[in-house]
């Protein structure tokens, strides 16, 4: 096997973590059900340290859940419009839907990868009511620009930080400029439980409307505003609480972060100058414009001319052991909105057609794009090993210069 399909993948625990999990499952407490929860309340005290300089953060059940929660939250009229990238995660934009918001799909900043706020300036109308950001793959969106877009139109601004932990713009946090913000602790995020999300609001009232929205019954009840904890009695058909042992696998990756970061950051320099050396035809996505601390979710090289066809390039790639894809398409090819009345059938709102060529930035940033996974990113090198990417480089170059001189040949 080779050597870098031998590293150790990402997600993985502390031994004082696994036996935290032991005692959880040991002592049967799994519902978090009461108003106070220990290691709930651990993580999400962490979590303000470690994501949102000392702002309250609450945890939920999931990234997606913790979007729909903060969208309710913000008590936005329904049909009103949110401007939303077209490249961004689709939850980011599907939780908007049951509430009954319209999604308006801006063009991508080529460079950045996340909105293009002048894009979305121009589709400001008298029904929009919100501008969503999302930090793709750990790139941030300049923070100053979205907030004032917001105010100078009377927006709500919602930043989806779930690729962006730890990451800071301008020596700012993500995540503490907008009216709601959110990570996800899901899957294999820098900070996972496997399952789980978290919010914070910067209103306080908007912050209790989300503790009675996700958290019903005992929890809820601790919120100062009368009427709200009225309703947390019953709730209002929602149950976002977080699981117990998700906040303690999360709150192990809150506690390692500073450590994550400086990793994975040394191990992407480190992979970069072999790939300059070594398949500089391949070339990376430049660093984040206005990001002075953080890592990335993911990494992105952009193909020469002088390689092949973008799915030959990944497949040499992934032959050399390399974790190599190509990067999901945009939201605006997707069903959802190439057929406006597709959502209907559920109930959602019919949503303004898209255009192809509405999303010139967006095919920029895409264009013979790839992606690399970086859950082998996560530890460093033992002293003294060679870096397998080395080899690796060498070998998918090898493959491709074998694949380019056949393609001349034909």
């Amino acid at each position: 096997m080779n050597a870098v399909n031998e590293r150790l993948l990402w997600p993985w625990w502390s031994q004082s973590a696994m036996d935290a999990t032991s005692r959880l499952l040991e002592g049967g407490d799994l519902a978090a059900a009461g108003a106070r929860h220990e290691q709930i309340e651990a993580c999400e005290q962490l979590a303000a340290q470690q994501l949102a300089a000392g702002r309250a953060v609450m945890m939920v059940d999931c990234g997606t859940g913790a979007l729909e929660t903060g969208y309710a939250a913000l008590g936005l009229e329904r049909g009103g419009e949110v401007l939303v990238a077209s490249h961004s995660f689709r939850a980011t934009v599907t939780a908007m839907l049951p509430r009954g918001l319209v999604p308006v799909l801006c063009d991508a900043d080529p460079d950045s990868g996340g909105i293009d706020l002048r894009d979305a300036a121009r589709h400001v109308t008298a029904r929009t009511v919100a501008l969503v950001i999302t930090h793709t793959w750990g790139r941030p969106v300049p923070l100053d620009a979205a907030r004032a877009l917001a105010d100078r139109h009377h927006l709500a601004l919602i930043e989806d930080c779930s690729h962006a932990h730890g990451t800071q713009w301008c020596g700012r946090p993500v995540g503490t400029t907008a009216d709601v913000a959110i990570w996800s602790t899901g899957t294999t995020k820098m900070v996972t439980g496997g399952r789980g999300g978290l919010l914070s609001a910067r209103d306080r009232q908007v912050w209790q409307r989300a503790m009675v929205l996700a958290q019903p019954k005992h929890r809820a009840q601790l919120v100062e505003d009368p009427a709200l904890r009225a309703l947390a009695a019953t709730g209002v058909g929602h149950n976002r609480r977080a699981y117990p042992l998700a906040a303690v696998l999360a709150a192990d990756h809150l506690r390692r972060l500073p450590h994550t970061l400086a990793t994975k950051g040394e191990r992407q320099t480190a992979v970069e100058a072999l790939l300059h050396r070594h398949l500089p035809a391949l070339t990376p996505l430049p660093a984040p414009a206005g990001r002075t601390a953080g890592a990335l979710y993911k990494w992105h090289w952009r193909a020469g001319p002088s390689l092949p066809a973008i799915g030959d390039v990944v497949r040499a790639l992934r032959a050399a052991g390399i974790r190599a894809n190509a990067p999901a398409r945009p939201l605006h090819e997707a069903p959802l909105f190439t057929d406006p009345d597709l959502g209907r059938a559920l109930g959602l709102p019919r949503l303004p057609a898209t255009d192809p060529g509405s999303y010139p930035g967006t095919g920029r940033l895409l264009q013979r794009l790839v992606e690399i996974d970086t859950r082998d990113m996560y530890d460093p090198l033992p002293e003294g090993d060679p870096d397998p990417y080395a080899a690796a480089l060498v070998s998918a170059a090898k493959s491709l210069r074998t694949s380019t001189d056949r393609s001349v040949m034909v």
